[in-house]
This record gives structure tokens, sequence and C-alpha cells, in this order.
């Protein structure tokens, strides 16, 4: 899993501790597979975080995590993303 943050778009307050526990749930996967990108949206809905995953078992963890922490995935059609989520 590869992660960025985008310039110029206010984070979450509580960013390091979602990183902190995708990074813990990509670890378990190795670099292998097709890359999937997920926007990671603030409170005003400007995604804030990059993440791409590469294979399905990866994206899977990721997303889930996501979802665990209290984001809600949005429709992803006409955007750069296969994914995007925000609270």
């Amino acid at each position: 899993m590869l992660t960025v943050l985008v310039d110029g778009v206010d984070p979450v307050v509580d960013d390091p501790f979602i990183l902190k526990a995708i990074e813990q749930a990509a670890a378990r996967d190795p670099l292998f597979g097709a890359a999937v990108m997920i926007g990671v949206g603030n409170n005003q809905g400007e995604v804030y975080r990059l993440v791409q995953c590469h294979g399905g078992r990866q994206t899977a963890r990721v997303t889930d995590c996501l979802r665990l922490l209290n984001f809600r995935q949005e429709r992803s059609i006409g955007t750069p993303y296969h994914y995007r989520f925000r609270r």
C-alpha cells in the first residue's frame, strides 16, 4: 500500500490514527495485483488522502478498515478513484 496527503486540502483531525489503522490493515499482504486507488475525504467532502492498494485482498482489508473508522463509501463514478470514502 502506498499513501500520500493531497497538497492544499485539510486532513481530518484524527488522520494520524487513520493512517496507522490502514497501514496495519494493509501490512498483511505483499505488493502484488492490480493497483486500486482509494480517495479518503475530509468533513467538507474534499479528498485529502490518496491510498493505492495492490490486489483485491489488500483493497478489501483497507476498505473494511475505513468502514470500521466510520467512513462511508460514496459514488466514485466520474472520479479518478476506484473507491471514495468520507465521514
